[in-house]
């Protein structure tokens, strides 16, 4: 099935979204973490898993919940499936709108 992220707030879902998680080789770990860093735009790198560094600037509506795994704006041809390197990758204008509930303390939880 197609991957997605379901937003909760008091106890209802407010928003559903299409989302990309990590690959086979960089996958999302599964459990239940606490933001610890909430950014509107910020410069994410890294190394891939064939060795080779990256830095991507200007990565927008980021909460970061699990080392350098977060909630954030990526531009993709495609929402649904495992692209990422671990974190949670969807539409700008849907991380716009996941950033606003999801402040330092929020629980995250990947299943």
């Amino acid at each position: 099935s197609p991957e997605s992220l379901d937003l909760w707030h008091s106890g209802r879902t407010v928003m559903t979204a299409p989302v990309n998680t990590g690959i086979p080789a960089a996958p999302t770990a599964t459990g239940t973490y606490p933001v610890f860093e909430h950014v509107p735009v910020t410069t994410m790198s890294g190394t891939n898993p064939d060795g080779s560094h990256y830095s991507d600037p200007g990565i927008q509506w980021v909460s970061y919940f699990n080392g350098g795994d977060a909630l954030h704006g990526f531009l993709r041809g495609s929402y649904g499936s495992a692209q990422s390197l671990g974190c949670v990758e969807m539409p700008y204008s849907e991380a716009h709108d996941v950033y606003q509930y999801t402040p330092i303390g929020t629980l995250v939880d990947v299943a």
